[in-house]
């Protein structure tokens, strides 16, 4: 599940049950009600707020083909005359729901840059942040020339500003924080402290996938700083990781295959093992899998055998001479 916008926020907090319903079951109450008021006034004025209310809230459920109705619901509200502010909101709303998608990556970029114009640069403000990290992210995932760059400039702007929603700041910090993991191996300790900034805004949310990512890159950098106690610390994050409750499969296989590289066989194998079985994953996990799965084949063969200890001759007693 990931945050709602702050006005469907507020109105699913006002969802009440006993006892205390979660928040996946407020959704699911709200939910209900928006969807039954547009079925019985679909041309009514604010038709397209509620339509954008529901989009949110499925997006923030996340449950299966809940983002491909999302998107359905965002694209029937851009059919429709509506004002800017909330066409810039279903516009970046779009380009996240684009970030997993590589065919994607320039037209929600587009995307990202048409909302900004349309909300203008106060990074104070929760959808004008979001189109910074959302952009900023799917620079990170394009990996065109200058990308990274931008990328960069757009993450200190939210990071710099004390009134960013502490959600993107966190998405944001840990960006930096895997930026500068990746292209400074020099700087682990400043990119130690990007995750642990960003693992305190997130606290909040300990399900969300970015809360999530947050334990998995610093069990990575504590793997290359290589410490004292590093790699102890480093399989206890990535064993919380593996058992996050929301199925966020590519976070799951990530850190899988870094726990396999920590720990010995048989469990390595075990874990390599599940993430071959997996489907669907990311080219570069399947890539880092072959390698893992190498490396662990090389260690296996590198183990001397054991040499059998040969008993020495019994030396025949010499006669004495007279």
């Amino acid at each position: 599940m990931t945050i709602l916008s702050p006005i469907m926020s507020f109105i699913v907090d006002k969802e009440v049950g006993f006892p205390i319903p979660s928040e996946k079951e407020k959704i699911n109450k709200a939910l209900k009600r928006y969807n039954f008021l547009l079925s019985k006034h679909p041309n009514r004025s604010d038709a397209p707020e509620i339509m954008f209310g529901i989009a949110d809230m499925l997006v923030g459920r996340g449950e299966a083909k809940d983002l491909v109705q999302a998107m359905k619901f965002y694209d029937q509200i851009l059919l429709r005359t509506i004002p800017e502010y909330l066409r810039a909101r279903v516009l970046v709303g779009k380009a996240e729901l684009m970030i997993g998608d590589p065919a994607e990556f320039d037209n929600a970029i587009s995307l990202c840059e048409r909302a900004r114009k349309l909300l203008g640069n106060d990074v104070a403000d929760f959808f004008a942040a979001k189109t910074y990290i959302v952009e900023a992210e799917l620079r990170l995932a394009r990996r065109a020339k200058g990308d990274w760059a931008k990328a960069l400039d757009l993450i200190n702007q939210v990071v710099k500003e004390k009134e960013a929603h502490w959600y993107f700041r966190g998405r944001a910090l840990l960006a930096k924080a895997e930026i500068t993991f990746y292209q400074s191996p020099n700087k682990l300790i400043q990119a130690l402290k990007f995750v642990e900034q960003s693992q305190k805004e997130l606290k909040l949310r300990p399900e969300d996938y970015f809360a999530n990512k947050g334990k998995i890159l610093i069990a990575e950098i504590l793997t290359r700083r290589a410490k004292a106690r590093d790699f102890y610390r480093a399989e206890k994050f990535l064993t919380e990781a593996i058992k996050m409750p929301i199925a966020y499969k590519d976070l799951i296989a990530r850190a899988k295959l870094d726990l396999a590289d920590v720990v010995t066989h048989p469990r390595a194998t075990k874990l390599l093992k599940q993430v071959l079985q997996m489907e669907g994953l990311d080219p570069y996990l399947i890539e880092k899998a072959s390698i893992i799965e190498k490396a662990l084949n090389e260690r296996e063969t590198a183990k001397p055998a054991k040499a059998k200890l040969k008993k020495k001759p019994k030396l025949k007693k010499r006669k004495k001479s007279r």
